[in-house]
């Protein structure tokens, strides 16, 4: 039987990870390995020397860190210097220890912007808004040669995601007072969603609070993780994550800050994105047994209850 998505289709320990590295890679002091933390994709151990592993969940995510490395070398070229990326710098292959490829790049110091401080939203919003206006502004061409994917509506696992959060949508009624609106709109919204007609962008996709590094002294941007879905799409999306995550009011002050032109339905486009994120992730997430209180206040700030 094959593992559910999300879930783990391999064991690791601390032991495994330790082993793996110094098979791979015996320049690295991989002896006091730690887990650093768990996501949707990856199980990420830091070692003593700086290096941060990233260690697929599933066989199908092992395949990314060359499309990554591209992407990663693109968002690299424009963003500010004091603003990394996670650079694919070693990738390892299978052993005893661990049977797909794992990746290393260089620890980025910070913390998640969820623990820094409100105080510093201004700081922060600046930043992020300067680092999309430089995201968006890689030329097509360039991101099309590095082969960054254009968006499908049409991809079974996108298709998938969006029927399966509509199916789920009845059992979380009564669950929260934020959240029932949500599923109606989900309801009404549900069937084939509309091609972007507009200019592409590369984009990001998940600008979270968890990919975003931030230095807690003084709330600026030192990183932004993630760039295993970079697409090519309309750059409204980008803004959309951050309503789910901090709400329209320091969305606004991050688009203060972005100097590129938005079209007269960018912020509609915006809204309807932050609007299906956030109730077809708190779908997912509630199947799946996890704690469900940050899906709810993003279903909550997309709908601005």
């Amino acid at each position: 039987m094959s593992a559910l998505p999300w879930y783990p289709d391999r064991s690791l320990t601390p032991k495994d990870v330790r082993a793996a590295i110094a098979t791979c890679f015996p320049h690295v002091d991989a002896q006091s390995a730690e887990h650093l933390a768990t996501g949707w994709e990856f199980d990420v151990y830091l070692t003593a020397d700086g290096w941060a592993f990233r260690f697929p969940r599933q066989r199908w995510i092992a395949g990314v860190f060359e499309p990554e490395r591209r992407a990663h070398d693109l968002v690299a070229s424009v963003l500010a210097p004091n603003i990394f990326v996670p650079r694919v710098q070693l990738v390892g292959k299978p052993t005893e220890f661990f049977p797909y490829e794992f990746a290393g790049h260089r620890f980025i110091e910070g913390v998640s912007a969820d623990d820094v401080s409100r105080r510093l939203d201004a700081t922060l919003a600046r930043d992020i808004g300067s680092a999309l206006e430089a995201i968006h502004s890689i030329p097509l061409e360039k991101a099309r040669a590095a082969g960054i994917p254009e968006l499908d509506l049409e991809d079974p696992g996108r298709r998938d995601w969006l029927t399966r959060g509509v199916e789920r949508a009845p059992r979380l009624r009564g669950l929260d007072p934020a959240v029932d609106p949500g599923l109606e709109w989900l309801a009404a919204t549900a069937g084939p969603l509309r091609k972007y007609e507009g200019p592409l962008c590369f984009t990001h996709t998940d600008m979270s609070s968890k990919n975003l590094i931030v230095d807690p002294q003084t709330g600026h941007l030192t990183g932004i993780l993630d760039w295993t879905d970079t697409m090519l799409d309309d750059r409204a999306g980008d803004f959309g994550r951050l309503v789910t995550w901090r709400g329209w009011e320091f969305t606004e002050e991050v688009l203060r800050n972005y100097r590129l032109p938005l079209d007269e339905d960018f912020r509609d486009r915006i809204d309807f994105a932050a609007r299906l994120r956030s109730t077809v992730v708190l779908t997912e997430a509630h199947a799946h047994g996890m704690d469900i209180a940050e899906y709810i206040t993003g279903v909550r700030n997309a709908f601005a209850i």
